[in-house]
């Protein structure tokens, strides 16, 4: 990334607290009935609600890149961004979902609304470490004077990434992920599907049984295909990389879909990336649509 593009963005999250200049309505607006703050909260990061819009940015970053003189206009132009108002609907729902799943389950949790800070996760997967030391230090500061001890991640990538903060920073605040908190779940949708495992869940998380065992506690049929969805020969559905190089990315997400098709034509996902790169090219639905309901 260049220089003063990085340093640009960097302003942005350590004063704002978001991956780019956002309109933070768009994060919060999914919660109607839940109660402020507390030492446990729900931590959306605002994944599911931005990774739409994520792909218009990464579509921006090129003219970024040509204009180093007006890197802080063009940036505030991000804030007039507004997903896909179906996308945004989506991820209102699979929001509503999760909390109802916790909720059913006897989970007592808040939400920071407008304080939520982004995790800073595209910083450490660019490798970029040491301004995700500088960041989690400040987002540490921000849980701390929140009063927050425990936090619900809902997306592979927050968890991976405020799982690692006390690899850079002293974080004594407890990192749990929502699907291990089911006990109960719902009946399932009904169908035969194909589960496309997030790398980050299955491969670095040990969290790939925990979502077998929920879809399995649900009633939902799905297909394994040791070519297509084990552990060794599953493959990345290519969204990460879209911040890099766009094109790529979007072969790599319609290879992957292929993949899957061969198994099922329904495919279960985990993560708000894996749902924009492959659902071009196959049924996808997020796991909170599979086993929960609003």
């Amino acid at each position: 990334m260049d220089k003063s593009l990085k340093e640009a963005l960097m302003k942005v999250m350590m004063s704002d607290f978001t991956p780019f200049p956002l309109d933070k309505s768009i994060c919060t607006g999914w919660a109607t009935n839940e109660p402020r703050g507390g030492s446990t909260i729900l931590y959306t990061g605002c994944m599911y609600q931005v990774v739409p819009l994520s792909a218009i940015f990464d579509r921006f970053m090129p003219i970024l890149s040509k204009n180093r003189l007006f890197y802080t206009s063009l940036l505030n132009l991000a804030k007039k961004f507004h997903p896909d108002k179906a996308a945004l609907d989506r991820s209102y729902k699979i929001l509503r979902s999760i909390s109802s799943l916790l909720k059913k389950n006897g989970i007592n949790f808040g939400y920071m609304y407008e304080d939520e800070p982004y995790s800073g996760a595209f910083l450490l997967e660019l490798g970029m470490l040491s301004d995700f030391e500088r960041y989690a230090t400040l987002v540490r500061e921000k849980f701390k004077q929140q009063g927050v001890k425990r936090i619900i991640t809902i997306d592979p990538h927050s968890h991976n990434a405020l799982s690692r903060y006390s690899e850079f920073i002293t974080f004594d605040i407890d990192v749990v992920n929502y699907m291990e908190l089911l006990r109960e779940v719902g009946i399932g949708k009904k169908g035969d599907f194909v589960i496309h495992d997030s790398c980050l869940y299955s491969r670095f998380l040990n969290k790939r049984e925990v979502y077998r065992e929920l879809l399995k506690k649900a009633g939902v049929s799905f297909k394994e295909d040791y070519m297509v969805t084990s552990k060794e020969n599953s493959l990345c559905c290519g969204g990460p990389l879209s911040p890099i190089d766009e094109r790529v990315s979007k072969r790599i997400g319609e290879y992957r879909a292929n993949q899957l098709k061969k198994v099922s034509e329904k495919v279960i996902v985990q993560c708000p990336f894996c749902y924009v790169n492959l659902s071009p090219y196959v049924e996808a639905y997020d796991i909170a649509e599979v086993i929960g309901s609003e």
